[in-house]
């Protein structure tokens, strides 16, 4: 679902935001409509769900990329080995 601006977007379907119960503490979701005045894709509106336990907000685009995650940029590159403490003498000072 992609916002227009207006406040009168559909809400989310609850079927995927887990029938309104937070997927992160169990509390109460509820619809809110958020405005990005600085954004310049000329999406200025949001409409999405908020939870009035914990505060987590999910929207359309958290879901998309909930089912869809960016790939692991590390995935390939060679891992950060660290300094390890040798002891070279027998005697201790």
């Amino acid at each position: 679902m992609e916002s227009n601006g207006r406040p009168d977007n559909p809400p989310l379907p609850t079927q995927q935001t887990g029938e309104g119960i937070c997927m992160r503490c169990g509390g109460l979701m509820m619809r809110e409509y958020y405005l990005d005045l600085e954004d310049d894709t000329g999406q200025i509106g949001i409409t999405g769900l908020r939870c009035t336990s914990c505060g987590d907000v999910i929207d359309s685009v958290i879901l998309r990329n909930r089912l869809n995650p960016m790939p692991d940029l590390l995935h390939g590159v060679k891992q950060r080995k660290y300094a390890q403490r040798i002891d070279h003498g027998e005697g201790e000072c």
